[in-house]
């Protein structure tokens, strides 16, 4: 027998919100990433697809979501920036190049 989200103590449904979020965050924006290289390379149909896709999940993903309470959706929601956050620092993180000394104009 399965429990419920909204029989489980606050703090744990919570997180479960944040948790799912977070895991679907990361799918839909590294999808984004290969959607665009898609589009780039010409692919129009399945950068299409992908995005379609993406938002799909994303929608179901907050929909189920809502279903267990309002602070279980925002939980979900958080998660899902933070992900955006996470792969915007890293990516800005591989794409800085250090400023060598007399380089600067």
């Amino acid at each position: 027998m399965t429990l419920p989200l909204t029989a489980l103590p606050y703090a744990s449904a919570v997180g479960i919100g944040l948790f799912g979020g977070g895991v679907v965050g990361l799918v839909h924006f590294i999808g984004l990433r290969y959607s665009l290289r898609l589009l780039t390379t010409g692919r129009t149909g399945l950068a299409l697809a992908s995005q379609l896709l993406r938002v799909l999940l994303s929608a179901l993903l907050l929909a189920m979501l809502f279903h267990f309470g309002l602070a279980v959706l925002l939980a979900g929601f958080v998660g899902f920036l933070l992900a955006r956050h996470a792969l915007l620092r890293e990516r800005a993180a591989r794409d800085v190049r250090p400023i060598v000394e007399g380089s600067r104009r």
